[in-house]
């Protein structure tokens, strides 16, 4: 991987060199934390949107679930440039740095959704913020209903994987996910249907037959929407 990593002295591709960030991150992915400062220094030391694309995905892989306060400024830093590349990576990358904590993060973040006009940067702060509910249950309930009320139909899509995740293969969210499904399936757009069947459907894993079986019909239903 050396060869490829940003150095002192070395001028390379910024693809080469934001891929082996990412790269690196996956490679540490949860245990990260002898990494974590070289990822940190990556990510400050470069205005490349690309290069900052692979170190807040890869910072956030190395850190995940830590919700370490100063790596979630350094990434708030590059959202706040407003590039779109490198914004939404560092979007997801807060996801991952909080994932499964239900910080109140979020709502700094949903903030930064409404403020951007960049798609790609709603989208990361979309998947980031589902990635923080993973299976925080109803502690989740507030920011799904929140979401699912979104003029942006980006926001509604991230709704339905805030739910999906919140509540993945737990069964105990079958009202909640079902409610929200029969109301998004005459939403107007397209991959909002779709997430709501996505989210149904990470709902019902590992569900015996008897509880999955009501809902198929909803499932396929949603499918064909979509």
């Amino acid at each position: 991987m050396a060869p490829y990593l940003p150095r002192d002295g070395h001028t390379g591709s910024p693809y080469s060199e934001g891929g082996a960030l990412y790269a690196l991150g996956l490679i540490t992915a949860n245990h990260g934390a002898a990494m974590q400062q070289f990822l940190v220094e990556s990510l400050r030391n470069s205005s490349n949107p690309i290069i900052q694309h692979g170190a807040c995905l890869g910072l956030g892989l190395a850190a995940l679930g830590t919700n370490d306060d100063e790596i979630f400024e350094d990434m708030k830093n590059v959202l706040y440039t407003d590039d779109a590349v490198a914004g939404e990576a560092a979007g997801i990358g807060m996801g991952l740095l909080c994932c499964g904590t239900g910080s109140d993060k979020a709502q700094e973040m949903l903030a930064y959704a409404h403020d951007t006009q960049h798609e790609k940067i709603i989208r990361g702060l979309a998947m980031g913020l589902a990635l923080i509910s993973y299976g925080i249950e109803e502690a989740a309930d507030t920011l799904i209903e929140q979401m699912s009320r979104e003029q942006d139909p980006i926001l509604r899509y991230g709704a339905m994987y805030v739910l999906g995740l919140a509540y993945r293969g737990t069964g105990t969210g079958l009202r909640e996910a079902v409610s929200l499904l029969e109301g998004m399936l005459n939403d107007n757009t397209d991959f909002v249907r779709q997430g709501a069947s996505i989210a149904l459907a990470l709902v019902l894993g590992q569900q015996p037959e008897s509880v999955v079986e009501p809902f198929r019909k909803k499932v396929s239903l949603a499918a064909v929407w979509a």
